[in-house]
């Protein structure tokens, strides 16, 4: 039986410019749960990205099989986030997240790991700097114009397969 997940956002998380730069603490980890009351209930995966003017950027991607509220932002978390803010000057932090929308019974973690999976691989297609530890082994082969491929002016037969393979 498949499992369908649900997306939400993006949200933007509140940061604290320090000295060295931005950073998100506890208080503003704890501010952006207060303000969205399904972090509690929700399980799935989550995308921690930037959003500037020519669009959004993946930096981290990760699953909560707890809660969002429980595992968003852990210290771990937190640390790779604050990694990616000092190094960017621009750009308005947000996260997304990709909630599984439960049945009844136990929460399915191969369902959240497999999106996972697919989560941090098209992450990867987007920035190749993800910040990511696990699941980042990149295939040895591309299809230019559908995934790893050179950028540029697309063929017609190459957005005809994006047509038909329903990629955007």
């Amino acid at each position: 039986m498949s499992k369908t997940f649900t997306v939400k956002g993006p949200f933007v998380i509140p940061v604290t410019q320090k000295t060295g730069g931005r950073i998100i603490t506890t208080a503003d980890a704890k501010k952006f749960c207060e303000s969205h009351d399904f972090l509690d209930k929700e399980v799935g995966c989550y995308v921690f990205a930037f959003r500037a003017a020519k669009g959004l950027k993946p930096v981290y991607i990760g699953k909560a099989t707890k809660s969002f509220e429980q595992e968003v932002f852990t210290e771990h978390k937190r640390n790779k986030y604050n990694e990616a803010l000092v190094s960017r000057i621009k750009g308005t932090p947000v996260l997304f997240f990709v909630c599984l929308i439960k049945g009844k019974g136990p929460i399915n973690k191969l369902a959240i790991d497999e999106v996972e999976t697919f989560l941090i691989q098209a992450g990867l297609a987007a920035n190749k700097d993800i910040l990511n530890d696990r699941k980042t082994k990149t295939e040895s082969w591309s299809i230019e114009g559908i995934i790893r491929g050179k950028r540029g002016p697309r063929k017609h037969a190459v957005k005809s397969l994006r047509r038909c393979l329903n990629f955007k």
